[in-house]
């Protein structure tokens, strides 16, 4: 099975600081990211987070002592050894993630 990269772009928000920053999760061709995938993400980039808004995509650390939070600002999704290179959606894959219901 081949498998397709989405590169995620986040920013990074503590107080004034801002910081644009991405991401890769691979993923079977037959699969959209998920909250989980995210999660995962950010989780080997050093970050533990929980989502905290569902429709901007927004996270928050797990732990209280820390101020930051991360926004999905775009999700990028490039095909596998089959499928031609395209761009995604953000309102696509959030459509999805949310089950069809925006």
């Amino acid at each position: 099975m081949a498998l397709r990269e989405c590169i995620f772009h986040f920013k990074f928000i503590d107080g004034p600081e801002t910081k644009m920053l991405r991401a890769l999760i691979f993923l079977p061709d037959d699969r959209q990211p998920s909250i989980k995938d995210f999660i995962a993400a950010f989780a080997q980039l050093g970050y533990n987070v929980q989502l905290i808004d569902e429709r901007d995509l927004i996270f928050a650390p797990t732990n209280s002592k820390e101020t930051y939070k991360l926004d999905i600002t775009k999700i990028e999704m490039k095909g596998g050894d089959e499928l031609p290179q395209h761009d995604g959606e953000l309102r696509s894959i959030i459509e999805h993630l949310r089950g069809g219901k925006w």
